[in-house]
């Protein structure tokens, strides 16, 4: 029988060995109410000062938010409404504010200031103009409406006592309430001066905990502080309304304070009782475990009461079982360490603690966890409590003989442990130190111990630059977001590891913002997953979501829609209701995510109303799921373009004092918001065939997924991710484009084992083949995905772009610009995708319970689209446009564009060696054949321009110029260009920028009169065939004409002397005459 270790000493036997309390409270003093030794906190005023001095450079303003509403709590009022929200509470708002109570309740209260039915608000504020933002506030809190009788403003700045007492009167003055402001001077005094180190010390993370001998109680008196505050907010009744999982973990904490408090056992066991009943009635799975555990952890240490512990475990053993996550299992394998505890010390048998059985249960539970390896944090997690499961049984049975096993598979773990950024290393260490208790002076061990110390200085080193990387890239501002690109990306990898999950969710951030603003919206998209990814895990643990999760959602919403792609869209806007139905949010933050939604909505509907045919008739079972979104603009587009009015104007979605022509007068309106002119072309449904569409450097790029299945579509969206990863910083390269469109298709294929790509010798296609064995997601073939994305990226790179220094540039992007980091971060987004979203790969059809009705597309109805920019005025006569030849300076890979009728590497291997003239009737145009070498390369030439332009270049996109008189000395010789026609700059947004690529070819006949007798037609007929010719044998063989002439109206003809520094032709002369391209003699 297990022994009863709460009997008084004279009624309990003899024992060799302490009771847990008093182990635990040998080990951990701190953890209990001494009264000989109290725990205190301390931190000094120049700590202090500099942490509020340089908080915002180290984006800590939440943390600062929470401290001061804290310190109000306890300074001012204790009666203080939690808010919280995706902005902080709502700019010009309130960051918190009093409850109102009763005045039975409010004359109950000994801390602070009680407010009774008197309505404060607060304002917290880091800015640096702390004046303006003092205005800001109390403005902003005026406009709502409610009225405050009170306002207090709290600063981290310093502020001069005239100058706040005269803005204090100022504004009382203006606004009809009394305003107080609060600067760094009073917080300063009230934590250091006043006691209330204790706050600093939980809340920003600075300061000591410390013994103080000499001051009895001080410990126990900031609990009880923190206990009646916590106490008074649980017995509001409206405290917690619509935020009931933050009750859950107010009511824990409660009574953790009152077990570390060592309040009466009926006290704690009444607060635990109630923890454990809000969790299961409101909590999520974590809190549940989380408040059961601490309560059988609480009864085994606080009050030594093993059968509780035995009568619990087998309870929260089901319960924890039930979950495949080591964070939830460590709590069991915590529980179990009880069991072995108890048999340690001999306060119970093996036999009484099951002791056997109940570790073969976990043992069974860890070893599946460990198998998995493509979970590989979990893995190693489940190895780690495997090992430390046999350290016990190596202390219960006293046989040492596998400590050598053990302290090698510590060490294994730490290798695999390398580069695993969300490894929890810190529960390691504790159990690699803790086992030193067994090793005694076991050489194995001391080296096992070295190589942890190793580990844990490198991982702290990484973690130490990737913050000093996105310190710098929070102080830039966002025009300078390619610089963000490179030191966010590159903090990202640095960053990934579980000490450092607050910091790699900014960086993410960051990265995901800098991305957008460089209109590489798919790198953003796979940033924007990974933070939500991360957010999610973050609440998991937490047992809530952090409100941050809400702009995370907002941004990746918007992301998609920009993109098209439809399943993201419709997740994200699903994340997003249920943020403001679950969420603990302020009231103003709820209606700016309601507005936030109301906008996402038109946006939807606008991108709706112009979707083309081919999209519309896949959408036809979407309005009821856009109904069930709440999303009702949305709807009412999709139904009004689908042709479906009647059902708008029978279900009441117009209502009956509107007209038919008011509902096409609002469908215009929303068909004409800028956002549709943003946004893809095309719908991306995850369902192929697709066409995902980027542009990367002014080339688009078109990755076609034909095959109709999931890897494929995974693969396509991670490739379109990496290459703009890849390709981010370029534009500040030296490297230039040259492909105006680039095409990669995607196939998967059970005959392979590993993903290949190649690019065609004479076209702009690339073809990546992908085993349909090998998953995106299992992180053992991540090495493999790193190495075929990259491949995928430096062949197109050397395939599309023309490098004068080509290790310079790889030197550039690899070391200074950190792509590899960039591109891992984007590798892993399958991963964060599932975290995410529970799939792989989210599809409209996820959502078929709420698509009830199939709304046939009918005839579709003309929709008047408005201009609403301003029409410049005509009468005033604009500035000729500027066009410089010279490298441009873009901010967006979206400015720049590739206009090119040249296949550089077609025409590279055709070689082009002359041009003959010829007219097979006179009824008909004559022609001019180019004349190449290679047959194979001239019909793939000419075979992409009928694919371009068909038999005739009614547009002549295929611009053929003739430039003659360049060499005075030889007459006859001229030049040959062939390039694209350039664009209509005036059509050209300000800032756009464009590539044109061109061939040109000195010809030197003897004499012009085949040229002659050419143009002489030309001008006779108005049009001219342009043809292809293979030498065969030399020039003085007839070549082999080849089929495919195409019909064009325009050529080109000047003289050199005649060309401008701005006209097309001037690149061809500086080609065949250099630097100097003023013609001789005559010409010049």
């Amino acid at each position: 029988m297990p022994q009863n270790l709460n009997q008084p000493d004279g009624e309990r036997p003899a024992r060799k060995h302490p009771t847990p309390s008093e182990y635990m409270r040998k080990l951990r003093p701190e953890l209990y109410s001494d009264t000989e030794t109290r725990v205190i906190y301390s931190v000094d005023a120049p700590t202090l000062d500099y942490f509020l001095e340089s908080l915002t450079s180290r984006n800590e303003t939440h943390e600062f938010e929470v401290f001061c509403r804290k310190l109000c709590e306890r300074v001012i009022c204790p009666h203080l409404r939690p808010n919280s929200g995706p902005d902080g509470g709502g700019d010009g708002k309130t960051d918190t504010e009093t409850i109102v109570v009763a005045a039975e309740v409010a004359n109950l209260s000994y801390s602070g200031e009680p407010n009774g039915s008197e309505r404060w608000g607060f304002a917290f504020s880091a800015k640096q103009k702390w004046q303006d933002k003092v205005r800001s506030d109390v403005k902003g809190i005026a406009e709502t409406g409610r009225q405050y009788d009170r306002v207090y403003c709290v600063t981290s700045r310093y502020a001069k006592a005239k100058t706040r007492a005269d803005l204090e009167q100022k504004l009382a003055d203006e606004y009809g309430f009394a305003v107080t402001i609060l600067d760094r001077s009073w917080i300063i005094d009230q934590i250091v001066n006043n006691d209330r180190a204790d706050l600093a010390f939980h809340y920003l993370g600075i300061g000591q905990e410390n013994n103080d001998p000499l001051r009895l109680g001080s410990t126990d008196y900031s609990r009880s502080r923190e206990l009646d505050e916590i106490e008074k907010n649980l017995a509001d009744p409206d405290a917690y309304a619509g935020i009931e999982r933050q009750q859950v973990t107010e009511a824990l904490v409660a009574a953790k304070l009152s077990r570390n408090l060592e309040r009466p056992r009926i006290e704690t066991d009444g607060r635990f009782a109630r923890a454990v009943r809000l969790a299961e009635q409101d909590g999520d799975y974590r809190q549940e475990l989380s408040a059961k555990y601490e309560a059988i952890w609480t009864a085994y240490w606080y009050f030594d009461d093993l059968p509780y512990l035995l009568s619990k475990y087998d309870e929260f053993e089901e319960l924890a079982l039930q979950s495949s996550h080591m964070r939830n299992m460590e709590l069991l394998t915590n529980i179990l360490q009880l069991l072995f505890n108890s048999v340690l010390l001999d306060h119970a048998s093996r036999e009484d603690c099951r002791l056997d059985e109940r570790a073969e249960k976990v043992r069974a539970a860890l070893q599946s966890m460990a198998e998995e390896r493509d979970r590989p944090n979990n893995s190693l997690e489940a190895q780690s409590s495997l090992l430390l499961l046999r350290l016990n049984y190596v202390m219960v049975d006293g046989d040492t003989s596998d400590l050598q096993e053990i302290w090698k598979g510590y060490g294994d773990i730490l290798d695999q442990a390398e580069g695993l950024g969300e490894f929890p290393a810190e529960r390691l260490a504790r159990l690699i130190e803790m086992a030193g208790n067994v090793a005694g002076n076991d050489s194995e061990y001391n080296a096992l111990v070295e190589k942890l110390a190793d580990f844990i200085g490198k991982r702290e080193s990484e973690g130490r630059s990737g913050v000093i990387l996105l310190n710098r890239a929070n102080k830039l501002d966002l025009d300078s977001h390619f610089d963000i690109i490179r030191l966010a990306g590159r903090a990202t990898t640095r960053l990934t590891k579980k000490e450092y999950t607050a910091e790699l969710a900014r960086a993410l951030q960051l990265l995901t913002i800098a991305y957008r603003k460089a209109d590489l919206l798919w790198a953003a998209r796979a940033s924007c997953i990974f933070v939500a990814a991360a957010l999610i895990i973050e609440g998991e643990e937490d047992g809530q979501i952090p409100v941050s999760f809400v702009p995370t959602m907002k941004i990746l919403a918007w992301i998609s829609l920009e993109l098209g792609h439809l399943p993201d869209t419709i997740y994200s806007l699903q994340m997003l209701n249920a943020s403001l139905a679950t969420l603990p949010l302020s009231d103003q933050s709820k209606e700016k995510l309601s507005k936030d939604i109301q906008e996402l909505d038109i946006a939807l509907g606008s991108i709706l109303l112009n979707a083309s045919d081919a999209d519309l008739a896949r959408l036809e079972n979407l309005p009821d799921l856009l109904e069930a979104l709440g999303l009702m603009t949305a709807r009412m587009s999709l139904l009004y373009v689908l042709g479906h009015e009647d059902t708008l104007l029978s279900d009441g979605s117009v209502p009956e004092s509107e007209s038919i022509e008011s509902l096409r007068d609002m469908m215009s309106v929303v068909a004409s918001q800028p956002v549709a002119r943003q946004a893809a072309a095309k719908f991306i449904f995850n369902d192929p065939p697709e066409m995902i569409a980027t542009n990367v450097m002014g080339i688009a790029v078109r990755i076609d997924v034909s095959i109709a299945d999931e890897v494929s579509m995974q693969v396509g969206e991670l490739v379109a991710a990496s290459l703009e990863a890849f390709f981010a910083t370029a534009l500040q390269q030296d490297i230039i484009p040259h492909t105006e469109e680039f095409t990669i298709r995607v196939s998967v294929s059970e005959q392979i084992d590993e993903p290949t790509f190649e690019i065609s010798k004479l076209s702009s296609i690339g073809e990546l083949v992908w085993p349909a064995s090998l998953e995106l997601h299992a992180y053992s073939n991540q090495a493999i995905g790193r190495e075929i994305l990259m491949e995928v990226a430096v062949k197109t790179l050397s395939r599309n772009f023309i490098l004068d220094d080509l290790s310079g540039f790889a030197e550039a992007l690899f070391a200074d610009d950190g792509v590899q980091e960039r591109m891992a971060m984007v590798l892993a987004v399958g991963n964060s995708y599932h975290r995410f979203t529970d799939k792989h790969l989210a599809r409209l059809d996820d959502w078929s319970e709420h698509m009830r009705t199939k709304y046939e597309c009918r005839i579709r109805p003309k929709i008047k689209i408005i201009q609403f920019e301003d029409k410049p005025d005509d009468s005033v006569p604009r500035e000729p446009r500027e066009v410089k030849y010279e490298r441009p300076i873009v901010d967006s890979h979206k400015q720049i564009k590739v206009h090119s009728v040249i296949d550089v590497h077609a025409w590279d291997q055709a070689k082009w060696r002359g041009a003959g003239y010829m007219r097979f009737d006179p009824e008909y145009p004559p022609v001019m054949a180019l004349l190449f070498e290679n047959e194979e390369a001239a019909r793939a030439i000419f075979a992409r321009w009928h694919e371009r332009v068909g038999p005739a270049d009614r547009e002549n996109e295929i611009r053929v110029a003739i430039i003659r008189s360049h060499d005075a000395s030889n007459p006859s010789h001229y030049i040959i260009q062939i390039a694209s026609a350039p664009p209509n700059l005036d059509a050209m947004v300000p800032g756009q920028s464009f590539v044109l690529a061109s061939r040109c070819l000195e010809n030197t006949p003897d004499n012009d009169v085949n040229l002659t007798r050419f143009l002489r037609d030309y001008q006779t007929m108005g049009a001219y065939y342009l043809a292809a010719g293979v030498l065969q044998g030399g020039v003085e063989n007839e070549p082999k004409w080849l089929e495919g002439m195409i019909l064009k109206g325009h050529l080109s003809v000047k003289r050199a002397a005649d060309i401008q520094p701005m006209d097309v032709e001037m690149t061809a002369l500086r080609s065949v005459l250099g630097d100097n391209a003023a013609p001789d003699g005559a010409a010049a």
